[in-house]
């Protein structure tokens, strides 16, 4: 089933409900709801008492008729539980260690605290954008360790401890007769997981769980709903991360030399990738089996994950050079440059990417023809973003993905297309025209030459200047992320929900 992903709820199944928070980043989580004539039961609340609130309101505006009877929370993370409290004659639900960890939560105090605290970027952030006034604590009245199944009016709802993944009270919500399974955060899409108090092996095992069960409708705890597929593709992340550590580990690499020297090629497309150092040191604690790294200390490194190598030039610097050096590239400038020629970067900041190379302001006044060309070519448009995707996903360039997400999508690019890039030409969702370019994308990243069957149906599809243009469009971006890689250019504030 093709569910939106949009803000609110969502029937997945007949009677079975998901409700979605885009884009699914820090404390935006998922919540489930699964009815039967009026009693229903809701799978996790929201991080704060507004958002909660929000989801009620949803539901009793589609389903007036329908009672909340049980309350299940699927973990110990506020994003799933700090709502509790605005249901307070509900049968609230939880692993016997997630109720634990619950008890003694205070970190909603931390966050309502008035004035500056001297917290990791990311979680002042959340201060600003999350109201986490009046969150009173309503703890579970039930708790289960194992399996336990529940009767809401006709149906059966499973509940299964998972434990020490995420963290070390998950629970999955396996709905039977609709085929449904509600993962809690045993399950990230579209962005880096965060390994808590859990192990990456026993993750593993969860997914090898999740696949095994009859279910082909699984809501995540944050990110769009999908299927079994979307489940294996992130069990390989997980193994790749857990490899990377053991390696990283045993070279005597820190947590952060290793975060900042994983290759994510392959998942590009995944946003906040500064939880891998989290996800790293998880690998680490369990290696050196002392408790080292804590989550705390690991914390505090966010920060000096997303620190470049090489800082952004002042935009104004940098353009007034570009254009004392190459007098006849105005136009090119101004486009490049947000300057006010229509273009795609009209209105919006100095991109870093622009900003960086312009400590070489030569090498810029002498790409930047070469970059308004490529982007005004003779490919059409829709090709182009489609070629440029999946180089950036091929060379491990978040930066690259996230803008061209954002210009794939103006020119035609739909969500759900964005989004299989990263399955390549084998994905059947392909027509004959994608799935030839994505082949020739991926030849040129590893062998560096097209095979003859790709050539000629390369050249059966395009003129021959549009293939060169091509070949050139490769290389160009392939060596754009190799710069935007090896300075660990930020990604730019204005990009932040440009993630598929």
């Amino acid at each position: 089933m093709d569910v939106p992903y949009s803000l609110g709820l969502h029937e997945i199944a007949p009677d079975t409900y998901a409700y979605l928070q885009p884009d699914g980043s820090w404390g935006l989580s998922n919540a489930g709801l699964i009815v039967s004539g009026d009693e229903a039961v809701l799978v996790d609340t929201l991080f704060t008492v507004p958002l909660t609130r929000d989801l009620l309101a949803a539901v009793d505006e589609a389903l007036p008729h329908v009672t909340i009877g049980t309350l299940v929370n699927s973990h110990n993370d506020g994003d799933h539980w700090w709502g509790n409290q605005l249901l307070p004659d509900a049968e609230i639900i939880a692993s016997e260690a997630a109720a634990a960890d619950m008890r003694g939560e205070h970190l909603h105090a931390v966050l309502a605290a008035p004035g500056d605290l001297p917290l990791p970027r990311v979680v002042q952030r959340m201060r600003k954008v999350f109201d986490f006034s009046g969150i009173t604590p309503n703890l579970p009245s039930r708790t289960f360790s194992g399996e336990l199944e529940l009767t809401v009016g006709r149906r059966t709802v499973r509940l299964i401890e998972v434990g020490y993944a995420h963290t070390r009270g998950d629970v999955l919500v396996h709905v039977p007769d609709a085929g449904v399974l509600f993962t809690g955060d045993l399950l990230f899409i579209g962005g880096h997981p965060v390994v808590h108090s859990g192990r990456i092996g026993n993750w593993i095992a969860a997914c090898d769980l999740i696949l095994g069960l009859d279910a082909e409708t699984i809501v995540p705890g944050h990110g769009p709903v999908v299927g079994k597929a979307e489940v294996r593709r992130f069990r390989t992340y997980l193994e790749r991360v857990r490899e990377h550590g053991v390696s990283a580990h045993g070279a005597g690499l820190s947590v952060l030399e290793a975060a900042r020297e994983m290759d994510l090629a392959g998942f590009t497309d995944l946003a906040d990738p500064e939880r891998l150092v989290l996800n790293l040191g998880a690998v680490y604690r369990e290696l050196n089996g002392d408790g080292t790294p804590g989550e705390l200390d690991l914390m505090v490194l966010l920060d000096e994950f997303d620190e470049p190598r090489l800082a952004p030039r002042p935009a104004a610097k940098v353009a007034g050079d570009v254009l004392a050096l190459a007098g006849g590239l105005e136009s090119t400038v101004r486009q490049l440059f947000g300057g006010g020629d229509a273009g795609p970067l009209e209105g919006f900041p100095v991109p870093n990417v622009l900003a960086v190379i312009g400590h070489h302001p030569d090498l810029l006044a002498h790409l930047a023809p070469l970059l308004a060309q490529l982007n005004q070519g003779l490919i059409p448009p829709r090709a182009r973003e489609l070629a440029i995707l999946r180089t950036a996903h091929r060379s491990g360039s978040p930066y690259e993905w996230r803008h061209h997400v954002r210009l794939g999508a103006l020119v035609g690019l739909t969500g759900p297309e964005i989004a299989r890039v990263p399955a390549g030409p084998d994905h059947p969702g392909w027509n004959e025209d994608d799935r030839t370019l994505l082949r020739a994308v991926d030849e040129l990243h590893d062998a560096h030459a097209l095979s003859t069957g790709t050539w000629q149906a390369l050249v059966a599809r395009h003129r021959e200047p549009q293939v060169l243009e091509l070949l050139a469009l490769v290389g160009t971006y392939r060596m754009i992320a190799g710069i935007l890689n090896s300075c660990r250019v930020p990604i730019d504030p204005w990009l932040a929900g440009a993630a598929a």
